[in-house]
């Protein structure tokens, strides 16, 4: 979840790639096209850059350009020294569509609708009570505006365009396979200097996504259902009006890639269905303008 605001600034840095591992891509689109004809499984390969790149695309988002959709419910706290106090939950959905490029990498384009909800009865928050500050604060809507990524031969991410006074850190762990238990953690850190404010929003993130070996391994398979488990650690978000107390937020939860509708957060779906309803009409429409740019 970039999840939330400035948080939509938790897409990945750069970790650098050598030119041997970029020439292992010449065989990644005929592998993609032989399991799209179903002429037999691929292989699961987590020990070259091609397949690992191959098998992230797969947990991230898919290997066709279909729409995807993901989804990640958590609970937020406020940690201020060694105590942990519960505070506001969130819903969020991300709509994403990727396509490999002629060099090999894999772009992406994405786009979240996120939101701050009651723990207890799931509705999204107009207003919350600080407990903090004893102050009724405005929520914003959470998520970030379409933008387009880029994945390379080592798992690096590149933005598209540079975002001022963002610097960004990213990594993807080696790839932990057991039997047919595949888990890969992608770890993000981020700070985000805005004018007029002494220190920079900052924002860590913990993606670990598990799917299953002979899932991907399937023939015709791009894409594979993946469950997210989610863990941020953040600066007080700016609308709390925190000011400058001490302490810090974060928020663990739970998720899926590769979801169906009826797997979404019934509180998401309610809150969109209220203030966003062409979300849940045409999701795509969300991305075209970059998709088709």
């Amino acid at each position: 979840m970039g999840k939330y605001g400035m948080s939509g600034w938790n897409r990945r840095g750069a970790i650098g790639a050598g030119l041997t591992a970029l020439g292992a891509f010449a065989s990644l689109g005929s592998q993609t096209a032989l399991a799209q004809q179903g002429d037999g499984g691929v292989p699961l390969d987590i020990e070259t850059a091609k397949g690992r790149l191959r098998t992230f695309m797969m947990l991230r988002g898919a290997l066709d350009e279909r729409l995807t959709m993901s989804w990640v419910s958590a609970r937020y706290y406020g940690v201020v020294e060694d105590r942990m106090d519960p505070l506001f939950a969130v819903v969020s959905a991300v709509f994403s569509r990727s396509r490999q490029l002629a060099d090999g990498r894999f772009e992406a384009v994405n786009a979240e609708i996120a939101w701050f909800t009651d723990p207890v009865s799931g509705d999204a928050l107009d207003s919350y009570r600080n407990p903090y500050t004893g102050e009724d604060v405005e929520v914003p809507q959470g998520g970030y505006a379409p933008s387009r990524v880029r994945f390379g031969p080592e798992l690096e991410l590149r933005l598209e365009k540079e975002i001022p006074g963002l610097t960004m850190e990213h990594e993807v762990l080696p790839f932990d396979l057991r039997g047919d238990d595949l888990w890969v953690t992608e770890r993000t850190r981020t700070a985000m200097q805005v004018p007029g404010v002494a220190k920079p929003f900052r924002y860590s993130e913990s993606n670990t996504y598990h799917a299953s070996r002979a899932a991907m391994e399937a023939p015709g398979v791009t894409r594979v259902p993946v469950s997210v488990a989610f863990t941020n650690v953040c600066s007080w978000r700016p609308w709390m009006s925190m000011g400058d107390r001490p302490g810090h937020l974060t928020a663990t939860g739970v998720g899926a890639h590769n979801a169906d509708w009826a797997q979404m957060p019934p509180a998401w779906i309610a809150a969109t269905r209220a203030r966003r309803p062409e979300v849940l009409a045409d999701p795509a429409a969300l991305l075209a303008p970059l998709w088709d740019a």
